[in-house]
């Protein structure tokens, strides 16, 4: 379906002129969710006001809002759908904890018509994935996610689908960013080859048209930026679900030109998007449509007492134990900018040391979640710092390998490395691979023959992306001792906890000799 801004004027036209009215068109409500993280309870907004967060209704809310609208669209005659845009379920105890079933449980409950895989959907692997695409009463794609023997898409997700709706056949697919190498453990990749996302779509909107479809939707799991580059594009795609990046849009974005809407939510079910299209019945054309971000306040939304209770019980059981204190922190310990040392990436690298006897830790900055504030430390604070549930691996690196992670870690394609064990001077105005201008144990210069005990999280330790230094590690030991866990054994071992800034990590502007 192919809309001109011409179209749409003239159609705002001919509605105030009486011509055209607005309920003889047709519509279509598209109810969107994107980046659920497993965030199903009730929450606070303290991102709002931290001193006093008004509470989120999440799940009880979104499910009051989609009966609603749902009812609404019945009623009228509209069309109906309800999509979402990946990373449904790692990042809460429950979503964690029940492997993302009780997210599926909820999307069922409240008839999702499809979903593509995000990222994090493949932090427990493809098996845990297959588990909860089988689960589903809805499809899950990723037209982009080959099988790397075929070429096809992976036999377990869809490149598209077509449905039906009051009279429209609409076509939807599915990508994932293409940036996913860098973003998922690669034993958890194993077998897949991920395709150029323009390109993909650009095969999505030709297999569509054939099939002839009156509207293309891609539910993009690839980022706002990204979103903006295929529309911009790949011409023949009506609306994007976005996705991935969290940019909550408050009023839909249009590309100037090919007029691509593009909409997403901020994550995490505090708001939900709505997308209401008015579509000429007998042209099929997008004459017009309204987007809005839905607030989700638990004061403003009716609670669904059913899906309330759901959530609340499984909750209850996820996170048993987890308000139990397990110490004290003398101050608040944050963290800092993508390129500081902060004072959480001091105390978790801390604790990676001691519970393996490294004598160098890496920490990735945007591995760490949260802040531990001060006061009572409980195992809630501690599972909010690490909400992927990473393990710690070991190996032996010599010194001439660990200045070379302190290279990658400073190469500015992700935020620094926080560090253990030793002290990092880097200058970002020399060339790359060359910005490190001192590292240090105890204040001596690290010794480039000599070999070290390191270690880092799982994550980093597959060297996935721009991390293949760690490939090279000798002596590797998936110790399967989870972050959180070590966190919770040092806390309990040396509190209260005084983590503080050390001067590990220093940035010199022009200046320091290179190291030989």
């Amino acid at each position: 379906m192919f809309k001109s801004i011409n179209i749409i004027i003239a159609s705002l036209i001919f509605m105030t002129a009486g011509a055209a009215p607005a309920r003889e068109w047709q519509r279509l409500v598209i109810l969107h969710t994107n980046d659920i993280h497993g965030h199903l309870p009730q929450e606070e907004a303290w991102w709002i006001n931290p001193n006093f967060p008004p509470p989120i209704g999440n799940a009880a809310a979104v499910a009051t809002i989609i009966k609603e609208e749902r009812q609404r669209a019945e009623q009228n005659g509209w069309g109906f759908l309800l999509v979402e845009g990946g990373d449904i379920f790692q990042g809460t105890p429950l979503g964690e904890f029940t492997k993302g079933q009780a997210v599926i449980d909820f999307m069922n409950l409240m008839g999702y018509d499809a979903m593509t895989v995000g990222n994090h959907d493949f932090d427990k692997g493809q098996e845990v994935l297959k588990d909860l695409i089988a689960a589903a009463k809805f499809p899950a794609l990723g037209a982009n996610l080959l099988d790397s023997v075929t070429g096809s898409t992976v036999d377990y997700l869809k490149p598209y689908i077509i449905l039906e709706r009051a009279g429209l056949k609409i076509g939807i697919f599915g990508l994932i960013t293409h940036y996913l190498r860098g973003m998922s453990t690669p034993e958890h990749l194993k077998g897949l080859d991920i395709a150029k996302e323009s390109a993909t779509a650009r095969q999505m909107v030709d297999s569509l048209q054939a099939q002839n479809v009156d509207m293309i939707i891609g539910l993009l799991h690839t980022g706002f930026r990204h979103d903006k580059a295929i529309a911009d594009t790949v011409p023949g795609i009506d609306v994007i679900i976005g996705s991935h990046s969290h940019t909550g849009l408050r009023t839909a974005y249009e590309d100037p030109k090919h007029h691509t809407i593009i909409v997403q939510t901020f994550g995490h079910l505090t708001t939900i998007g709505k997308l209401e299209l008015m579509i000429d019945p007998e042209t099929k054309q997008i004459v017009g449509y309204n987007s809005e971000l839905m607030e989700l306040f638990a004061e403003a939304v009716p609670q669904d007492t059913m899906v309330d209770r759901m959530v609340a019980e499984g909750t209850a059981q996820a996170e048993k134990g987890f308000d139990q204190p397990v110490g004290r922190a003398l101050m608040d310990i944050k963290r800092g900018g993508g390129d500081k040392e902060s004072s959480i990436g001091n105390f978790v690298c801390n604790a990676m040391m001691d519970a393996t006897g490294a004598e160098i830790a890496f920490q990735n900055s945007a591995g760490i979640k949260a802040d531990i504030a001060r006061g009572e430390i409980t195992y809630r604070s501690i599972y909010k710092v690490d909400a992927f549930g990473n393990y710690l691996v070991t190996m032996d690196l010599t010194g001439s390998q660990v200045i070379k992670v302190c290279e990658t870690s400073v190469l500015g394609y992700h935020a620094i490395f926080q560090v253990g064990g030793i002290q990092m001077i880097y200058d970002t105005k020399k060339p790359v691979w060359k910005r490190v201008v001192g590292v240090t144990i105890d204040g001596q210069p690290i010794d480039t023959a000599k070999t070290y005990k390191v270690v880092t999280n799982n994550f980093l330790g597959a060297g996935g992306g721009n991390y293949k230094i760690f490939q090279e590690g000798a002596n590797r030991s998936d110790t399967y001792i989870q972050l959180r866990q070590a966190m919770v054994d040092y806390v309990r071992k040396r509190s209260p906890i005084d983590a503080r800034i050390e001067g590990r990590i220093r940035k010199a502007e022009g200046g320091g000799e290179l190291l030989k």
